[in-house]
């Protein structure tokens, strides 16, 4: 995603341009335009809409915000949301014409919540963002200055005073135990390096004292640097020249802890970053989550399958040492089937011949036996009537045989015996006789 962070000076535009890829900021141009009036500054803007920018963030100057710093017992963000606005009107002496009003907790602890909140007037702002509108590039966020430039100075740092040397611009905050504890919009322009200065050490007597750390950082930040005794920020954070004179813009691509964003209208909600990267983070983990409960499924019914495959091996070929209980079991079954001559319920030929041949009794004689694969049919000749019947209830206590019945009995031409057919139902495999 391509993120610019443009901070509008009074003659100059400061420009940084940055790649956001899954929550990591690669910093690229950083650029200083100059402009005399505003038609140049409509120039430089449609230039810089032309790379095309996914989010564009800017920031407000201190001088047309008042905030202030305070501590609520509770630090869930939606009741600081509804009380915030409240307590910071109430500590004003006037309250602006239609406030636009932002907040941002500077430290969460069990007892509540310390809260940086700001209020600027609404024609201040709308002025503010009007130039970049108009350009077509609407803000994301609107940031107060100088805070994001605290992103560039490094935490090992300490407690440290950041001055932002910006012409009339300027500013001074003040960071103690790793948070903002104060700032000022100066009223002494950067062009008189010494009476800045010295509006610098008044600042930070009337605010406990000097830390050990002074930073300059803007535009003017050698000269002021230079009459203050401070350090520039591109020797303490170790930049460059252009980063140093740019760094609210930088700090505003790098998204650091520092800041507080004033809302600007629909430009924010078309293309803030959070929801996305949310939804974005929502749907990987999602995905991760969801093939982890397939493969483990997948585990799982494969497992079942090869326990019922080997109990299977293991009936139907017991004593065997099962190696691969599949493949054995498939193999004993083609080797019985190629073995076996199957006829519907699975008893084979010479297992009905074995069992016919030793319920036919001594005076049968037999003429014709057929066996298909639902039906056995006799003929022959019996000595009498009652030898049939005799025969007939035999084949009907057959484990294999039902629906036993004489056809066709009657007595022989010499009538010396009885001519008779026998038919009877093969019972299927399984069934009761």
């Amino acid at each position: 995603m391509r993120v610019l962070g443009i901070d509008v000076g009074e003659r100059e535009l400061r420009v940084a341009r940055a790649v956001r890829t899954f929550g990591a900021v690669r910093l690229g141009a950083v650029e200083r335009i100059p402009f005399a009036d505003r038609g140049e500054l409509a120039g430089a803007l449609a230039q810089l809409a032309a790379w095309r920018p996914q989010a564009v963030f800017t920031a407000l100057p201190a001088a047309l915000a008042t905030h202030r710093i305070f501590t609520l017992p509770f630090r869930d963000r939606r009741r600081l949301a509804a009380t915030a606005p409240l307590e910071l009107l109430g500590q004003l002496p006037v309250a602006p014409e239609d406030p636009v009003i932002a907040f941002e907790a500077l430290a969460r602890t069990e007892a509540g919540a310390t809260v940086l909140a700001a209020v600027a007037r609404r024609t201040d702002v709308e002025a503010c963002v009007e130039p970049l509108v108009a350009a077509d590039l609407a803000p994301a966020r609107l940031d107060l200055a100088p805070l994001p430039a605290w992103g560039l100075v490094p935490d090992t740092a300490g407690d440290t005073a950041l001055v932002l040397a910006d012409g009339a611009r300027s500013a001074l905050s003040l960071r103690r135990d790793g948070r903002i504890v104060a700032l000022r919009a100066l009223g002494a322009p950067a062009t008189e390096p010494a009476a800045l200065a010295a509006e610098v050490r008044w600042n930070l007597a009337a605010l406990g004292g000097a830390p050990p750390t002074i930073a300059a950082a803007g535009p003017d930040a050698v000269p002021v640097a230079a009459a203050l005794g401070a350090v520039p920020l591109r020797e303490l954070a170790a930049t460059t020249a252009d980063t140093e004179a740019c760094a609210v813009a930088v700090g505003l691509v790098a998204g650091g802890r520092h800041g507080v964003a004033f809302d600007v209208g629909p430009g924010a909600r078309g293309t803030s970053l959070r929801p996305i990267a949310a939804l974005a983070l929502l749907a990987l983990v999602l995905g991760v989550v969801d093939l982890g409960i397939v493969r483990h499924d997948l585990s799982h019914r494969d497992a079942a399958l090869r326990a019922a495959i080997e109990h299977a091996a293991s009936e139907a070929l017991p004593g065997a040492r099962l190696v691969a209980p599949q493949a054995q079991l498939e193999a004993a079954v083609a080797s019985a089937l190629r073995q076996r001559t199957r006829l519907g319920d699975g008893t084979g030929v010479l297992e009905v011949l074995r069992e016919l041949s030793t319920r036919v009794t001594v005076g049968l004689d037999l003429d014709q036996l057929t066996i298909d694969a639902d039906a056995v049919d006799l003929r022959g000749r019996a000595a009498s009537f009652e030898t049939v019947e005799t025969l007939r209830r035999t084949l009907a206590d057959a484990p294999f045989l039902t629906e036993v019945t004489a056809d066709e009995t009657r007595a022989t031409v010499d009538g010396r015996g009885v001519e008779f057919r026998l038919r009877a139902v093969r019972r299927p495999a399984g069934a009761s006789s």
